[in-house]
């Protein structure tokens, strides 16, 4: 079982949405869609929420979809518009409905595929609504360096420097190895694996903090082996921490220092790109961020150089990378 699977069993539930959706109408193409998505290189974790949204989808769709015209899309849109869904569920399936359509009809939903006009007029705007985290309830330098101090060992000190210098997603995080770290002079470049694939981000703040941590790894000689191991429990050394575990974690340590925000994995990256908007370009932030550029009209996705990237963030730490 790979680390990802691991960590939140993403195959176990395609594998179980496949059997619900096998035996609906259009199902035997919704799986040959999926499929389609595992051979475009989306993740598991991605694979998987379209999968979720298909049975409830596919329930309503009562046409065939390579024959569907606009009349028959703008029923189910309207369905998904007259759902208690929060915005951002119904524009997951209303972007799913899109792909579905355009995979009925041409055989692929890559980014080279038009969209066929049945559903090129559907619009993903998402409505904003209040969400979880406020200006007010953004971590401050001083909070991260309280969280920072009630650790106890140098993985916990290493893990919130990367979690919160990086913006990581809980699940880019949990996955990394030894080998996705590359010390350098006085920073080191991490490699994670994201929503829009590997990317590589230079971080200066937690060079220390990961240099301590893999001078006691049990298995620092192993690229391979995951970089946030157990240190308590032998039986679990060879794994990666568990969400739980992680989750767990960042509650405890919050309660130790007495924050009295809400303190969860999430609010270390939203404090960090709320920051970083400041003085990255759009198109930095985007990469930095693991974001598709333009999502709402082209969703294709940003490439600036590692070099570019590299450069703006030792220059924000004041390095300078020598030439």
């Amino acid at each position: 079982m790979s680390t990802k699977e691991s960590l939140y069993k993403y195959r176990e539930r395609i594998a179980r949405y496949r059997r619900v959706i096998k035996n609906l109408r259009n199902g035997d193409l919704a799986l040959k869609f999926l499929d389609h998505l595992g051979a475009l290189g989306l993740s598991d974790a991605r694979i998987s929420k379209y999968a979720s949204h298909l049975p409830p989808l596919l329930r309503v769709i009562d046409f065939d979809l390579k024959a569907a015209n606009k009349q028959d899309v703008e029923k189910v849109v309207a369905w998904i518009n007259s759902q208690p869904y929060a915005e951002w569920t119904k524009h997951d399936k209303k972007l799913l409905l899109r792909k579905l359509v355009q995979y009925a009809k041409y055989g692929s939903c890559d980014r080279n595929t038009p969209l066929p006009p049945e559903v090129s007029w559907i619009r993903l705007k998402v409505k904003e609504e209040k969400t979880r985290t406020t200006p007010e309830k953004l971590l401050t330098k001083e909070d991260f360096e309280k969280l920072v101090k009630a650790t106890s060992n140098s993985r916990d000190k290493a893990l919130l420097h990367v979690l919160f210098e990086a913006a990581l997603r809980p699940g880019e995080l949990l996955t990394m190895t030894v080998g996705a770290v590359e010390f350098k002079d006085r920073y080191c470049l991490i490699s994670v694996k994201g929503k829009t694939g590997i990317k590589r981000l230079p971080l200066v703040a937690s060079f220390k903090p990961l240099l301590d941590w893999l001078k006691i790894h049990p298995f620092r000689r192993d690229p391979n082996a995951p970089l946030w191991c157990s240190i308590y429990n032998s039986q679990y050394v060879h794994k990666p921490m568990s969400y739980d575990y992680f989750r767990q974690l960042i509650k405890r340590l919050a309660r130790k220092t007495g924050l009295k925000k809400d303190v969860w994995p999430y609010l270390f990256r939203h404090s960090t790109l709320t920051n970083l908007a400041k003085v990255f370009t759009e198109a930095r932030l985007e990469q930095f961020a693991g974001w598709v550029h333009g999502s709402e009209m082209s969703r294709r996705y940003v490439h600036f150089s590692a070099r570019d990237l590299e450069d703006a963030v030792l220059e924000l730490h004041g390095l300078k990378k020598p030439d």
